[in-house]
């Protein structure tokens, strides 16, 4: 895949499909499988429309995203569909004032528009009661054909990001997965703890989430993999929360501990990926409880990722 971060007038034509793309999800994946096989069909690249900042962020000074992938996440994951171009268009006052026609006509002029895919709940343009009606007949004036996309289902249920972000906010890492198509995932540096987890025989990594924007799951005790620094793969359970027990406090942290391991990763980085959830927070009566509890989670997450 090739990023665009500016107009390109070299292209030979593309069909492309708008949208932020937040997960690369199962859905998503449904409409570049489809702008894919209608641009072979025109002899035609293939590409997505994206945007590296929020466009709510500019509609809404106030608006606080919460995302399933950073900005270098959904680059890696759109690279992973096989499209050719990925069009990253930086969203300001002067587009968010564009009407789908004008924006038609800008993907026409600077990228060589030639088909364009709308997703079947998306709207784009400053007009936001425009339908898939209006687009047709916008791509007719201009030259540009236009198609829709079928919603995708994981169960009843539709699969979109918004649902996704649900999922996991409920600690339901299972359900966000199969909409997903791969186990949700979270990277971060290891900064020093209090070192009670090493007391108790569960030494514990605590990683610090630098995107503010990356969801992080809801509170609770997960199964999860662990992607060590030189690309190793280990199993291992997070603990998100306050630390009811031994350090109630607002502040949220998230801290893995690794099964049959113990390197020295301070200052590293690591990636978990989420495989079950277990059970939520809840404070212990003693550290003698929270150790017992602790090698109860064990089981059960070694049973998981079994």
């Amino acid at each position: 895949m090739k990023t665009l971060f500016a107009p390109h007038s070299g292209l030979p034509g593309i069909v492309a499909g708008i949208g932020f793309f937040d997960g690369v999800h199962s859905g998503h994946r449904a409409l570049i499988s489809e702008i894919r096989d209608k641009a072979a069909e025109k002899k035609c690249a293939s590409a997505v429309v994206t945007f590296r900042n929020h466009p709510r962020q500019v509609l809404h000074s106030d608006y606080r995203p919460v995302l399933i992938n950073t900005f270098e996440e959904r680059m890696q994951l759109l690279s992973e569909t096989g499209i050719d171009y990925a069009i990253v268009l930086d969203f300001d006052a002067r587009m968010s004032e564009m009407t789908s026609l004008g924006f038609m006509l800008y993907l026409r002029d600077h990228y060589s528009l030639k088909g364009l895919f709308i997703g079947y709940d998306h709207r784009f343009g400053h007009n936001r009661s425009e339908g898939f009606a209006d687009y047709l007949r916008h791509g007719a004036e201009v030259g540009v054909e236009v198609y829709s996309s079928s919603p995708v289902y994981a169960g009843s249920v539709p699969v979109s990001s918004s649902a996704v972000r649900r999922f996991l906010q409920e600690c339901d890492v299972e359900h966000a997965a199969q909409m997903l198509a791969y186990r949700y995932f979270l990277s971060g540096k290891v900064v020093s703890g209090y070192g009670i987890g090493r007391k108790l025989g569960f030494r514990t990594a605590n990683i610090e989430v630098e995107d503010m924007h990356k969801l992080i799951p809801g509170n609770g005790v997960y199964a999860v993999y662990v992607t060590l620094p030189d690309g190793t793969e280990k199993k291992g359970m997070l603990n998100i929360g306050r630390r009811p027990t031994v350090h109630n406090s607002n502040e949220r942290f998230v801290e893995v501990h690794i099964f049959d391991y113990d390197g020295n990763l301070y200052g590293t980085t690591l990636t978990v990926s989420f495989a079950g959830y277990l059970r939520p927070e809840r404070k212990m009566a003693d550290m003698e409880m929270l150790k017992k509890q602790l090698e109860e989670d064990r089981e059960k997450a070694l049973a998981v990722l079994r």
